[in-house]
């Protein structure tokens, strides 16, 4: 693992301390030896999961009697998207 292995958080910034947070500081390490110097980007979740997939999702919680309220809440997308797409 080579210098990554004394990387502690003081020594990150605080962008890099809450990516450290989320993930854990071993795994940050892992970050660190494999892509350090990269850049990289993370994508959003909606550019990862098909529309499909995401209707499928709702329409199934629908059944299972979630409100779109409740639907929206948990994907952290806006009610009426959960409409539109639960049709």
């Amino acid at each position: 693992m080579g210098l990554a292995q004394l990387v502690k958080k003081s020594h990150l910034n605080p962008d890099q301390q809450e990516v450290a947070d989320v993930i854990g500081l071993d795994n940050y390490r892992a970050l660190v030896d494999t892509f350090g110097g990269s850049p990289i980007w993370i994508p959003k979740a909606r550019s990862l999961v098909s529309t499909q997939e995401i209707s499928s999702h709702i329409r199934s919680r629908r059944q299972q009697g979630d409100t779109p309220e409740q639907i929206a809440r948990e994907l952290e997308i806006p009610v009426s998207e959960v409409r539109r797409l639960s049709k």
